[in-house]
């Protein structure tokens, strides 16, 4: 119930018969008084017109210590009656009921405009965090509750006991006193934005470090700060792979050059092997025209037989090179997959071309 508005009457023969009589108030009301006395056992408030309340130390617990020792005589406050009057004895008064009230109201608001609102996180259970919002007890359930690592992966409940975060309203009933908070949007919104900022900071070519976080058959995943990239497979070595695990495992640290950003998409290409001396920058100073050397026979074409010396590194043997006799078809004299001996004929370095021989390896 609230105080009658007698705004704009100047003549009190205008006053109804009401505005002479003492206001009485009934539990749960709510009222509007100013502050006529204060002591150690609470305030004085006067809140009609020969009416005064008492507001008890023990309701008005919500007030910081900032804001009691502001509180003065003639302040106007909303209050909440507990108790009416009764004989000679004066009504018992809540600010902190009043400010719950107008709090579920405005917690309503907050769901209503999505926007955050602060709260001291005050303890935890297995479910999550619990959250005190101005004297309003809030729970956060575990799902929506904003990682403390670095890598977003723990959830540590203890430590964020006594600090204070912000908080978006999910769900709230005040008549069973329920409020349902989270952080998951809001944690969220943040990595986005650090994810965004760090991307549209990162250059192409640039050599950077981190942590593997996943292998997939087609590449490894490379947490880089605030960002994962890609490391594809062919760019983990310079020999062919068939598994990232062959050169890397989870948890590796790993200094790779960023290959390309797609900002649009939010995605970086990186690259292991490019970090790496390429083979056929120092196929000089392994091998020489004249020497004869092992490899294996990889592929075939009408105009000869390709031959691996190492990983990255291969030859060709023209047809001409495959036999003394003339020949029509690689396949009469080698065949994918076998082991050969070759000789050196000549070493291109710039345009990654070696000419072999199979007859002057084996002297035929």
């Amino acid at each position: 119930m609230l105080e009658p508005d007698y705004d704009g009457i100047t003549d009190m023969s205008q006053l109804p018969e009401e505005a002479f009589t003492p206001q009485r108030y009934r539990s749960g009301d709510t009222v509007e008084g100013e502050i006529v006395g204060i002591d150690d056992e609470g305030l004085v408030v006067s809140v009609g017109l020969k009416t005064e309340g008492i507001v008890p130390i023990s309701e008005m617990r919500t007030l910081t210590p900032e804001e009691r020792t502001s509180v003065k005589l003639g302040d106007h406050m909303r209050f909440t009656v507990v108790q009416g009057e009764r004989g000679s004895e004066m009504a018992v008064l809540s600010l902190d009921q009043a400010r719950q009230a107008q709090m579920w109201t405005d917690l309503q608001e907050y769901l209503s405009s999505g926007e955050t609102i602060t709260g001291k996180v005050t303890g935890y259970n297995r479910g999550g965090l619990e959250v005190d919002v101005r004297g309003i007890r809030g729970f956060v359930p575990i799902s929506h509750v904003a990682p403390t690592s670095a890598d977003g992966r723990e959830k540590d409940l203890e430590v964020r006991v006594g600090g204070q975060a912000q908080f978006n309203v999910l769900e709230l009933d005040a008549d069973s006193q329920k409020l349902v908070l989270s952080e998951r949007a809001l944690y969220q919104a943040q990595r986005d934005e650090a994810r965004r900022q760090f991307i549209d900071n990162l250059e192409e070519g640039a050599l950077v470090t981190g942590k593997v976080s996943s292998l997939r058959g087609f590449g490894v995943f490379l947490n880089i700060g605030e960002a994962d990239g890609l490391i594809h497979i062919s760019e983990l070595s310079w020999r062919a792979l068939r598994s990232p695990d062959e050169v890397v495992s989870v948890g590796d640290e790993l200094t790779v050059q960023v290959l390309k950003i797609d900002r649009e998409n939010q995605r970086i290409s990186l690259s292991l092997k490019r970090t790496m001396p390429e083979p056929w920058d120092t196929v000089p100073e392994r091998y020489n025209e004249g020497d004869i050397v092992e490899g294996t026979v990889t592929r075939l074409a009408d105009f000869g037989a390709f031959v691996q010396l190492e990983d990255w590194v291969e030859g060709l043997v023209h047809i001409s090179e495959l036999s003394n006799r003339r020949v029509t078809d690689p396949k009469e004299c080698v065949y994918q997959g076998q082991k050969v001996k070759v000789q050196i004929l000549s070493i291109d370095p710039a345009k990654r071309r070696m000419s072999l021989s199979y007859t002057k390896a084996y002297g035929v």
